[in-house]
């Protein structure tokens, strides 16, 4: 049976929003995404903005797949230094 995971509007940077898992949100990270059946997605893109696209096909674009780091896991604590804005 194939699967879909389904991009919904907007983007973080250049990565897209991906509907996550049993409709629990939305996520950049392509581990974390959901993957529909295909009636699932038919039902689920009714909004001009969401699009469904083959998990074999997303997952098989190597040269589409980035190492994020997020930004909320980072303590700014452990940096060097930190800039201070000049007046």
């Amino acid at each position: 049976m194939e699967e879909y995971y389904i991009k919904a509007q907007g983007y973080s940077g250049n990565a897209f929003f991906w509907w996550g898992v049993a409709d629990s949100g939305y996520t950049t990270d392509i581990r974390a995404a959901g993957k529909y059946t295909k009636e699932e997605a038919e039902n689920i893109c009714q909004r001009p903005e969401d699009t469904a696209y083959p998990v074999d096909y997303i997952d098989g674009l190597l040269q589409a797949q980035k190492l994020v780091i997020d930004s909320q896991y980072v303590d700014r604590s452990k940096a060097l230094f930190e800039a201070t804005p000049q007046h």
